[in-house]
């Protein structure tokens, strides 16, 4: 087994544990700990704005703040991994946009749902990065705003305001989570493939 397969191997599961603990924390902040008013007064949050965040719920002796945090910095980690990834596999991307004309003539159907998939994946990629980074460092969150939001006269950027570009980081990684399980199916048989090979190479 090459050299170059190992670390496509290694990248992948890095990948593959990253993201589902980006999973995991979007999950706690989305259902578990949902965002709530603040001191403003919600059923997750006390008058006195408990937990920083206001939440009085924890998770794992975590409250939404900790976690806003955790799933923002695994966020970064998974982006330099896809970058890394996309980097590695870049001359296949560039070989098959060339060849992408032969490929849908002679209905090459594993090649053309990879190139859907990918392009898709980096779109709405590029998409997640550029909320993430709204919602963290142009329009951060914090209780002040929450009058002006609900009043539709918040803090924007590009014409939209903190909540609706959380809404699109939420709903985009939905559908990045899609994508994901449709090219881990794609790929599956290569996976089993070099699992199988790290096996026997152990024994």
């Amino acid at each position: 087994m090459s050299l170059r397969n190992y670390i496509n191997y290694g990248v992948f599961f890095l990948l593959v544990y990253s993201f589902v603990s980006v999973i995991i924390s979007s999950y706690v902040l989305w259902f578990v700990l949902p965002r709530g008013q603040g001191i403003h007064g919600n059923e997750y949050c006390s008058l006195q704005g408990e937990g920083v965040a206001g939440n009085l719920e924890n998770v794992f002796q975590l409250p939404r703040f900790m976690w806003i945090e955790i799933h923002s910095w695994l966020s970064v980690a998974l982006t330099i991994l896809v970058i890394i990834h996309i980097i590695l596999h870049w001359r296949w991307i560039c070989a098959s946009i060339i060849k992408l004309e032969n490929y849908i003539s002679k209905r090459q159907q594993s090649i053309i749902e990879r190139y859907i998939t990918i392009t898709a994946l980096f779109f709405l990629f590029i998409v997640e990065i550029l909320s993430g980074f709204v919602i963290w460092f142009l329009l951060p969150r914090g209780a002040e705003d929450y009058p002006s939001m609900i009043s539709g006269i918040g803090r924007t950027f590009w014409g939209f305001q903190r909540n609706i570009w959380l809404d699109l980081h939420v709903w985009v990684a939905v559908f990045i989570i899609g994508i994901i399980a449709v090219h881990i199916i794609i790929h599956w048989r290569w996976l089993l493939n070099m699992t199988r090979g790290m096996i026997n190479n152990t024994k």
